[in-house]
């Protein structure tokens, strides 16, 4: 399991036991205004520095390539450690582009959103967009540490809690309940300062580990951390919409799939839905959920596919597919 460090001043006594030749920080210049005080407690490491795009924009084959060309340009070599500084896509990219310079360099995550810090920053996946598809081209290469600091929830925006928020809500969903008792008094407006946020983040990570760990390269178990992905990923990129977000809107055409199969009670989505008012997040909009962005999805073999479906709140279960099927259901949810 990836150490997890617990401040950007527990990075330096890491870094001083790794010995690494060089240390490069990669960041977004739209992350860069909030994280400089993170960069200023790395400065006797003495880091080079790296901007690159934000968003899914960054997740582009060109912009992996330029990010390459850098790391060569600064003179890493197998000895560096990279250290990612930003959100879910900049680490997504900087882990990528380490996994395959020089065949894999060292790398620590220090995720900077909500999303990133419970849920993309672990499980080691790494990846870029291709074709119009997300996370086509990639590999699965483990950080060697990751760092939560929870100054950083601080500093974001609503629509970036909601995006952690759809994640962490999954993994109630899925395994621990108590992670929905926790937010149960809260609202988006006050987790940022809420007492419980550290407990939130730990459960949260705690599932996701349970599943990584004893499924790393998704074959079996990890897939149903990808409740509410199929639907979720489809509206993403169809719709531009943020990605915890887009979970969010999955998760209840998933569980309303669910019901279809006979497998989801009603009331697990009339619970969510009431716990989303009650903590401020709107899921209103017409999404329409295109066919065609399934036959891109990483899960389908052949013409099956494997999704996880809730039994009830805290349990999900695989569910194989043709995708056919699955096509004729979500179109008409």
């Amino acid at each position: 399991m990836t150490p997890i460090l617990h401040s950007v001043s527990a990075l330096k006594p890491f870094l001083k036991k790794e010995k690494p030749s060089r240390v490069c920080i990669v960041t977004s210049k739209k992350v860069l205004p909030h994280v400089r005080w993170a960069v200023q407690t790395l400065k006797k490491l003495k880091p080079t520095a790296i901007l690159v795009p934000d968003g899914e924009k960054a997740k582009q084959w060109h912009v992996l390539e330029k990010l390459l060309k850098d790391f060569s340009h600064r003179g890493l070599d197998r000895e560096s450690i990279v250290v990612i500084l930003g959100g879910g896509t900049v680490g997504d990219l900087a882990g990528f582009a380490a996994s395959i310079y020089m065949r894999g360099i060292r790398y620590v995550q220090i995720p900077t959103t909500l999303v990133a810090q419970v849920d993309s920053a672990h499980g080691g996946k790494t990846g870029i967009d291709f074709l119009g598809a997300k996370n086509q081209v990639g590999a699965f290469y483990p950080a060697n540490a990751i760092v939560i600091d929870h100054r950083f929830i601080k500093s974001l925006s609503k629509s970036q809690i909601v995006d952690g928020l759809g994640e962490i809500i999954k993994y109630g969903l899925i395994k621990d309940p108590s992670i929905l008792a926790l937010l149960a008094q809260e609202t988006v407006r006050s987790i940022q300062k809420s007492p419980k946020l550290a407990s939130i983040i730990e459960q949260s990570i705690r599932v996701k580990d349970f599943y990584t760990s004893s499924d790393f390269k998704e074959q079996k178990g990890r897939i149903v951390l990808n409740f509410g992905h199929t639907y979720g990923h489809a509206i993403e990129l169809k719709y531009g919409v943020s990605h915890g977000y887009a979970v969010l809107i999955g998760m209840l055409a998933e569980l309303q799939l669910g019901e279809k199969l006979g497998i989801t009670p009603i009331f697990v989505r009339k619970n969510l839905l009431a716990f989303l008012d009650k903590l401020g997040i709107d899921v209103g909009g017409a999404f329409k959920f295109d066919a065609r962005l399934l036959d891109h999805d990483k899960k389908v073999k052949g013409k099956a596919i494997v999704l996880p479906v809730i039994v009830r709140e805290g349990q999900a279960k695989l569910v194989a597919i043709s995708t056919r099927r699955l096509k004729e259901l979500l179109s008409n949810i």
